[in-house]
């Protein structure tokens, strides 16, 4: 039996679980899902992610006791002593809040594993499409799988887009965003350029090869957006990395990627970074 296996297949029944209860949440509508802003610019929550937050951290800590856990809507995380721990489970209960009390689709369940601050299982969950993404990087063990709904697993398999093809995909637009600096150097068109909220769907996108890159500058990205889809791409032979082509560090002590993040389809990588140069010497401090 492949390492971690016993791992996966409780999250992927955890996640399916959970996926079931944010759909009931889904359609009952804004009303009973009752968002509000966190403190201190914190972003969205609704009810659905305090719940699931909880019957995932409490799932995880029945079931691998001895395990740090860094979950989005818990606050024991801080200080940062799970940077320490040889395995430490990040969790986003609902990646997409906005998207998600909207009613909109791009959102999705996450829980990633990382061993030794290195990313080794993750799972993408999609509930409103049925989409279920899972993958194992770890070792000699090299898995990147999805399913819709009931039907047959098929490997997650990257796209080979040259440089004037790449499909971009990114946050929402709007007139200060640095997305538009990351398209022009990036040659990106408005036609092969999409706009989602959730970070999780937009590198599952591109492990399942339906969009080539993923720009994120400096910012707020944290790594419970990023460790279980970083798992699906780069089992898939992708890459990711921040703005400076570094690994995104999961041991602590802050939650954030204060060098934003770079993922891809891996066979341009050193390219597209190198296309960013510009911007990073503008948005970065100058490199020790």
């Amino acid at each position: 039996m492949p390492e971690l296996s016993a791992e996966l297949a409780f999250v992927l029944d955890l996640v399916e679980t959970c996926g079931q209860k944010a759909r009931d949440y889904f359609a009952a509508g804004p009303e009973f899902l009752r968002m509000r802003n966190k403190p201190l610019g914190g972003g969205p929550v609704t009810r659905a992610d305090t719940e699931l937050n909880d019957a995932i951290v409490e799932a995880l800590r029945t079931r691998f006791p001895g395990d740090a856990i860094v979950a989005e809507e818990s606050d024991d995380y801080e200080g940062g002593a799970w940077g320490e721990a040889g395995r430490c489970w990040h969790v986003d209960p609902i990646d997409g809040t906005r998207e998600f009390a909207r009613g909109n689709e791009g959102w999705t369940i996450q829980i990633g594993l990382c061993i030794d601050g290195h990313p080794a299982l993750g799972v993408v969950h999609e509930p409103a499409s049925y989409r279920m993404s899972w993958g194992i990087d770890h070792g000699e063990t090299r898995v990147a799988m999805h399913k819709v709904g009931s039907g047959r697993p098929h490997n997650l398999t990257l796209s080979s887009a040259e440089m004037e093809a790449l499909r971009l995909i990114g946050g929402r637009i709007y007139p200060l965003s640095r997305q538009h600096s990351i398209r022009r150097a990036l040659g990106i068109t408005a036609e092969r350029a999409q706009s989602v909220g959730s970070v999780g769907v937009r590198m599952t996108a591109i492990a399942r090869g339906d969009a080539d890159v993923y720009v994120q500058a400096p910012g707020h990205t944290k790594t419970w957006d990023t460790c279980a889809p970083a798992v699906l791409i780069r089992a898939a032979g992708g890459s990711v990395t921040d703005l400076r082509g570094e690994p995104l560090s999961y041991q602590g002590p802050k939650v954030t990627h204060p060098r934003g993040v770079v993922a891809s389809h891996g066979v341009l990588h050193d390219e597209i970074l190198g296309r960013l140069d510009s911007l990073v010497s503008r948005w970065l401090p100058p490199a020790d």
